[in-house]
């Protein structure tokens, strides 16, 4: 029986480390899965994703008055579940991709005092100390240099100010890693295939996770830019991973 090449099944890429690169690889798989967007993060959770972003969120204890920045913002599944929360404070959503934000404006239209800006993580326009809080979800891989981000985010939050970011992990061991690996190079190939007739539209988060450094290093570069109170909570294992920390 012929066996068909490894290579022809998942030919996966190297993620871009250039930041030009990175951008036009990224930037065309995210206008066409926008309007899936949520669908397909519901699939592939099992119907979790959002009570991981509602457990997110209720690390941000306590009472917010001036801005929230929300990074990274996609269609605004952290503005809602700000709201939903009961933060009142005026919600900033940031994403570079205009058909995201689309999304976000329609799915966030009956909230008051929440804007969207179209702009880069690596080119951040606002001014030192500026917000309260900042919230990131799925924006922490793809980043040319996440501790410079997170050395931005320190920069952006006022003294108490509070950061939190949920993002895809790396479980320690090896073995359920590539099992984790696995699963969503399979389901998003099937998810890939049924909602964009494009088997490898998905394939970017595994590219993503292969060159990430984990939630171990991301702590430790949380605490070099000067955050306390860091915490990481960790969920299935590791695949997925919350991070908080507060600008002392």
């Amino acid at each position: 029986m012929k066996r068909f090449p490894r290579r022809l099944i998942f030919s996966l890429k190297d993620w871009p480390t250039n930041v030009d690169e990175r951008r036009v690889y990224v930037d065309p798989i995210f206008t066409q899965i926008a309007r899936r967007y949520d669908l397909m993060g519901q699939l592939f959770s099992f119907g979790q994703g959002q009570l991981w972003k509602k457990k997110s969120v209720e690390l941000m204890r306590g009472k917010i008055t001036a801005k929230i920045l929300d990074l990274a913002s996609g269609t605004g599944d952290f503005v809602v579940q700000l709201r939903t929360a009961g933060f009142q404070a005026p919600i900033i959503a940031l994403d570079r991709n205009h058909a995201m934000l689309n999304v976000a404006r329609e799915k966030c239209a009956n909230l008051s005092r929440v804007s969207f800006v179209q702009g880069d993580l690596m080119q951040l326009p606002f001014k030192p100390q500026s917000v309260d809080a900042i919230t990131m979800g799925y924006g922490l891989r793809y980043p040319a240099d996440v501790r410079w981000i997170l050395a931005e985010v320190f920069r952006l939050l006022r003294s108490g100010g509070r950061f939190v970011a949920m993002d895809f992990g790396l479980p320690r061991n090896r073995f359920y890693r590539k099992i984790c690996f696995g699963y969503l190079l399979c389901v998003g190939s099937l998810l890939g295939l049924l909602l964009h007739r494009k088997v490898s539209t998905y394939w970017h988060i595994v590219e993503s996770l292969k060159a990430y450094p984990g939630q171990n290093v991301v702590c430790r570069w949380l605490e070099e830019v000067g955050f306390n109170g860091i915490q990481v909570r960790e969920v299935l294992g590791g695949i997925i991973a919350i991070h908080f920390g507060t600008r002392p």
